[in-house]
Order: structure tokens, then sequence, then C-alpha cells
């Protein structure tokens, strides 16, 4: 009752900083001490995840499954002095948390009562609009404080960074004061540079700011007007990005996220730490606080691997494990559908895969009625490897909503684009072996690719066609692989989608 009790007064700060455009507080249960440290000493247990990507269940390798995942992190988070952080990038990637659009995992982190969550690129794969929806999720009276510290308004057409935070998206930051004594100021943000790595008609009212200003000013504050004692920076960018900066100087430990690499980096006494995606690890870092000195002394770090949670946590949370069945059970019937009953060989991420998706988009584009020569996709997610194929196993490989769009293009934009990493699929009429750069071409592509834009925000993929598209397919790419696959195969072999193939061959136009 004492935790519930703090819940909802934390729910209020929040509500009321977030109208007054500020940062939330709150106060940790209290239950107990460091009796073994000198008296001016205490700890405080920070708990971290990253790049959950709706990993809802386990694997026979190394994924843990939010079940026991979290069920470990609810037992730590229930101790004294301890926080439980993410640094975003948590929903998409999985049938399970893709159907509900994040309702499963936001609903368990609120069960588990994380004490903050960073937004990271993926999580606007669905818009910006259940960013907000999830934000305000509660389970049993809390909410989880999401954080979007350089988030801020843009006029695309000007290329103009506005002057208001994105609050309705998450707040700069969250204080608490823990049974210790000790105060903390929790700050979020996202690389800035990621504004690229979304689909760039989802976020063209925002920016992201550069996040080491932002973590610097934020920090300033929290440690002047907040009087925190410890600054925290939650992340959702590479320690490789951010450790070499000053932002030593400013905060007490950094935890990261994006590139899905178990990092541990070191600077002038500061961690820079991450873990492995997909609940493969949890990273666990003790900060020793000196109430004399005025600052963290020490500081101690493990990571918790996936292989290690399945092990040692015999047996789910029943309110999580309800949880998670009551939303297993409403995406069953897809998940298990099957789609192909024989598959031959393996399809690679890099190569088959993607290949095979380009050959379905292309077939769906004609089928609309479409004069398409050639369709464009980026590399799957992962590995198609099993002998048979359900559609939980394409949510695997291709687990983002990307729609198909349908453009003309110029010659030198088919040039510039067909060069580099992406995959495609050929029309059969289509036999040029040379391109002409004034002349257009129809192809069909993902919006990703579509509308991407570099950092400036100006179209580079497609400078030419400027995001004009001359229609969208009703289904998104996955989709429309599913239908493809289910009209047209019982058995498929990897052979038939290799590279070498005159179909996928993109050699003949490199330059």
């Amino acid at each position: 009752m004492k935790k519930q009790t703090i819940t909802l007064l934390l729910l209020s700060a929040i509500t009321l900083m977030a109208c007054q455009g500020g940062q939330s507080s709150s106060t940790k249960p209290s239950s107990g001490s460091d009796s073994k440290l000198p008296e001016d000493q205490v700890t405080i247990d920070v708990y971290s995840t990253n790049d959950i990507h709706g990993a809802v269940f386990e694997d026979n390798k190394y994924r843990a499954g939010i079940g026991k995942y979290m069920t470990y992190l609810k037992e730590k988070g229930d101790q004294p002095n301890t926080l439980l952080l993410d640094q975003g990038d948590t929903w998409q990637g999985s049938i399970y948390s893709n159907y509900n659009h994040g309702a499963l995992i936001t609903d368990v982190m609120n069960y588990v009562q994380f004490d903050a969550r960073t937004v990271g690129n993926h999580d606007f794969d669905w818009g910006q609009e259940y960013i907000t929806i999830n934000k305000n999720r509660s389970y049993d009276g809390y909410t989880t404080p999401t954080l979007a510290g350089n988030v801020y308004d843009y006029d695309f057409e000007t290329k103009t960074i506005g002057t208001h935070q994105m609050s309705e998206l998450g707040d700069k930051s969250v204080t608490y004061t823990l049974d210790n004594g000790v105060k903390v100021g929790i700050l979020g943000g996202i690389g800035r540079h990621q504004i690229t790595s979304i689909s760039s008609n989802y976020v063209t009212n925002i920016a992201f700011t550069n996040h080491f200003e932002f973590v610097r000013e934020e920090a300033t504050h929290l440690r002047q007007d907040e009087h925190c004692d410890v600054v925290i920076a939650s992340l959702h960018e590479g320690a490789e990005e951010l450790v070499n900066s000053d932002l030593d100087k400013y905060v007490d430990l950094v935890l990261c996220g994006h590139t899905h690499k178990q990092e541990s980096k070191m600077s002038n006494g500061v961690a820079f730490i991450q873990s492995y995606a997909n609940t493969q690890s949890i990273g666990h870092t003790t900060l020793t606080y000196n109430f004399n000195e005025g600052k963290v002394v020490k500081t101690k770090i493990e990571f918790i691997s996936g292989s290690d949670i399945k092990t040692d946590i015999t047996s789910i949370e029943p309110v999580i494990n309800d949880i998670i069945q009551t939303y297993k059970s409403e995406t069953s019937a897809a998940a298990s559908q099957e789609v192909v009953k024989t598959v031959n060989g393996t399809f690679g991420q890099t190569e088959e895969a993607p290949n095979l998706m380009a050959k379905a988009m292309l077939e769906a584009s004609i089928a609309a009625g479409y004069n398409v020569k050639l369709a464009y996709v980026n590399q799957a997610r992962s590995t198609l490897s099993s002998s048979s194929w359900t559609y939980a196993d394409l949510y695997q490989a291709f687990p983002f909503d990307n729609e198909v769009c349908i453009m003309n293009i110029t010659g030198e934009e088919f040039m510039n684009e067909i060069r580099y990493y992406n995959y495609i699929c050929k029309n059969s009429t289509f036999t040029e072996t040379t391109i002409d750069p004034q002349a257009t071409y129809q192809i069909a592509c993902i919006d990703y690719l579509c509308y991407h834009t570099d950092e400036n925000r100006v179209y580079d993929y497609f400078p030419d066609n400027g995001g004009n598209v001359v229609a969208r397919l009703t289904n998104n790419y996955r989709e429309i692989l599913r239908d493809y696959l289910l009209d047209n195969y019982t058995t498929i072999n990897a052979s038939d989608f290799s590279s070498s193939l005159s179909q996928h061959d993109r050699t003949v136009y490199h330059v």
C-alpha cells in the first residue's frame, strides 16, 4: 500500500509538472539501509534495459523474454534505493507486441514500476500517437514516466526548430528522493541524428536537438535548481558516440541504447553502459555516494545475461504472466498461421530474405495496376532459418509496419540509390543495361526509403522526387509478403532468391 500511495503522488506530480512544462518528482519507498558502509556513504542500485524490441517470449539462445526478464526486475525494483530505467526502442519487434502497439510491454513495465523510460527512434514507427497513448497508460494506478527531453517542435518548410519541448511525448527529467536520503535526477533524450532513422513523414513536426547540449543544460538545472545529489543521463544513443565528450563533468552515470552492443566504458570515473538488445542482458550499476564529499565516489558495473535470468527465474510472476497471456490470446491465431509449409535453405537477412520481400512488393505493385520496373527494400531484421514459416516468423524478420509507395524517380536517383545497401527485384520486362539519368522510372519502395531525409531534413535518397508518391499500396510490406507466400508457395527454396540471379542482381547498374 505504501508504494501504491507513493505512485499516486508521482502521477499527480507528473500531471502538474507536465502542465507547467517542468520536471516530475517522487519519493522512493523506505525499507532498508547500507549497514556495511561508513556512515557517510550510501549506495544506489540502477538496473538498466534498452532496445527490448517487443521480445515477449524467450528463445533457445540468449533472450530471456519479457516474463522472466521483468520478473527479475520486479524483484530488484522492490528493494530499497533501487532504480529501474529503460533507454527506449521498447515495443517494435514481434507480433505479440506490434499487434497491440506496445500495450503489453507498457502494462508490464507499469506493473513492475519502472522509474523512467526514454523514447527511442523505433518508438516513432507507428507515429507519435502511440507514444502519447503508451505514455499515458497506467497499471494499478502507476504510470512509468516517459522522457524525451530534447524533442522539440519543428517547422519542416522553414527548417526551423521551435521553443516547445514536446512534453506530450515525454518530459525532460524526473527526480526521486531515495530512502537513504539521496536525491536523484534522471534526464532522458535521444541522439539528434536519429531523426534520419525514422520515416520522415512521422516526424515532420518535430526535431531532436543536440543531445550533448541538452544533457549539459538539464543536468545543470537538476543540480542547481532541483538540488539533486546524483544525476543520471538515460539516452537512446550508443556509448561510443557519447563517451568522447565532456558529459562526465555533468552527470554521474550515462545509460545508453540504440546500437545493441553490450558496452561498459569509463571516463573520469563516470560509466557509460549499454546492454544487449531483445532481453539478452540487463545492466546493473551500483553508485556509492559520499555525503561529506557530496559526490559519487565509486561505481561498480555488472551485466546479467538473459541466459542466467532464464536459469535463475524458475517461474514468471503471476500478474506479469496474466498480462502476457491476455495479449497473447488476442494474437495467437495470427501468429500461428502457417504461411509456407516447407522451406529449403536459409533466407539470410542480407540477401535471400530481403530479395524475397522485394519480389513480393514488385508482384503486388504490378497486380495493383502500376508499371513498376523495380522494387527496393532494405535488409531484413533477422534471418529466416526454420523449415516452415508462420506469420510470427515473418514478424521477426520484418517487424516494422512500413507501407509500400509507388514513385516516379529519375535515372540519376535510380543509380544513386541502387549502388548502396538496398535489395531489389526487377520486372522481367525491365532489360535496360544503361540508365538514362534524365529519364523517369516507376519503382516501388518502402516509405522509410521514399521519405528519407538527412540531418538537415532534406530529402536525400530520392532528392528530385522530394517525397512525392504516385500511390500507396493498401497493406504494409509484411502483409504483402504473407499474402504473396500464401498465394504462391507451399515449398520455397532459398536458392531462388540469390543476389546472383538476374532479377536481384544490382551489379549491372553500378557506376
